[in-house]
């Protein structure tokens, strides 16, 4: 018995220094008591599955305070409403459509703001811009503002730009909005607007894009590159092609550089190469002028033989001709949509 059980203890003694010895050459660590959770760095040691992760937070939403919230009363998607707004004491109004697709979204909208020209309103401005069937099919906003004595930059005692930054401000309150995708337009007048605010709201306004009216960036302007695509006719005699003067209502003689002057400061702003714009003529009538290495593209479309008129829209012949070898409103949005802000 002394012996046999004295075998007994030789071997467990033995299988217990083995079992030890094989640990310490494969590096395994089995203990009784559950070995502590691995770093993420480390792959488990046990082959048994683990837990499912917890769901990651949702990604914080990417829009103005308006977003989530039902529309207001008096908006409907996929109409066009009158409303007003207080700025600066005086009672301003604009035209406002929302896309089918408006309401609680969990995508914010971009924002076109489309100015009318000098003499003309909102409610015309909405029309002849062509802009709502392309905010219909593509999910975005449009406001038509209307100028206070019809006009831009003009009236006395008024600060449009501050308008805008109201008008942006009050409509991010009651719809969902994307910040990073506010953009410009405008016809003559509102074509200076739109590079005005290309200027002076830089924190606002991702990319512009001015027809048959245009300023080049002053001392004033911001430092920031911004986008821009403009449309502009060589016959036009309101807003007039080559350094001339402006032939429009109260701005009657105002001297104008004429447009290859504005664009090129406005291609000095934006960082572009010394080197010549290429020209590609896309049309018996039009021509692509784009300037090379910009940080911020300056893109112009030279209407040979266009007036003082929307490429695309309803013909207007008391200002001359209009092409219909494009859109403006069509390549505005594709260079809209390539061209967000960003921080």
């Amino acid at each position: 018995m002394f012996r046999r059980g004295r075998l007994l203890a030789l071997l467990a003694l033995l299988l217990v220094a083995l079992g030890i010895s094989l640990g310490a050459c494969t590096g395994a660590d089995e203990p009784a008591a559950p070995a502590p959770s691995p770093s993420p760095t480390e792959a488990p040691a046990s082959p048994s599955p683990s837990p499912a992760p917890s769901p990651a937070p949702a990604p914080a939403l990417r829009g103005t305070p308006g977003c989530r919230q039902p529309l207001p009363a008096d908006l409907k998607a996929g109409e066009t409403a009158s409303r007003t707004l207080q700025s600066a004491g005086r009672t301003r109004t604009y035209l406002v459509y929302l896309p089918p697709s408006a309401g609680p979204a969990a995508e914010p909208m971009p924002l076109v703001l489309n100015f009318h020209g000098l003499g003309s309103t909102g409610a015309q401005q909405h029309v002849y811009g062509g802009w709502v069937p392309i905010a219909q099919r593509e999910g975005f906003v449009v406001v038509s503002p209307n100028g206070v004595q019809n006009s831009w930059l003009i009236a006395a005692g008024l600060d449009d730009i501050q308008f805008v930054r109201d008008l942006v401000a009050a409509l991010g309150n009651e719809l969902c909005l994307d910040p990073g995708r506010i953009y410009a337009t405008g016809m003559s007048n509102g074509g200076f607007m739109s590079t005005t605010l290309a200027c002076q709201a830089q924190d606002l306004i991702a990319a512009i894009a001015p027809v048959s009216g245009e300023s080049a960036p002053g001392p004033g302007c911001g430092g920031r590159p911004v986008p821009l695509v403009l449309f502009h006719g060589t016959d036009d005699a309101v807003v007039p092609y080559q350094a001339g003067t402006i032939n429009a209502g109260a701005v009657s003689g105002t001297p104008f550089p004429g447009v290859a002057a504005v664009l090129g400061e406005w291609a000095k702003h934006n960082g572009c190469s010394d080197a010549p714009p290429v020209e590609t003529r896309i049309a018996a009538d039009v021509v692509k002028v784009e300037y090379q290495s910009c940080r911020a593209p300056v893109v112009h479309y030279r209407v040979e033989g266009g007036g003082h008129t929307w490429p695309g829209a309803v013909p207007v012949p008391r200002l001359g001709a209009t092409t219909t070898s494009i859109s403006a409103s069509d390549i505005a949005w594709e260079f809209f949509k390539a061209n967000p802000r960003t921080p």
